[in-house]
């Protein structure tokens, strides 16, 4: 059975193709920006009532304070030798792709 909603299946596309994927996704992004913003905007407004737990029809919605600690990698560097920072560091690869307007 064939993936339906993979990208190996459509990996070939024509020109006409590929312009319509990206306006079609530029749609979708400008869409998502506008849904997120108000979603934004709501959770500030429930986060404005104070710490707590908070109640619809079908779902909850929690506000709480997390304090977290994170390396001061400025102040490790004055510590730690290059050699050493080095130690401590990850290397990853990400693979993006980014949508501009035209």
């Amino acid at each position: 059975m064939a993936k339906t909603n993979s990208t190996a299946v459509a990996a070939a596309l024509t020109n006409n193709q590929i312009k319509r994927t990206v306006d079609r996704l530029a749609a979708l992004k400008a869409q998502i920006a506008n849904l997120e913003t108000e979603a934004d905007n709501l959770v500030d407004l429930l986060k404005y009532q104070g710490k707590g737990v908070y109640f619809g029809n079908a779902h909850k919605f929690m506000v709480t304070t997390v304090t977290g600690k994170r390396l001061d990698s400025a102040l490790a560097q004055s510590f730690l030798t290059p050699a050493q920072l080095l130690k401590c560091m990850k290397t990853t690869s990400t693979t993006s792709g980014r949508l501009y307007a035209l």
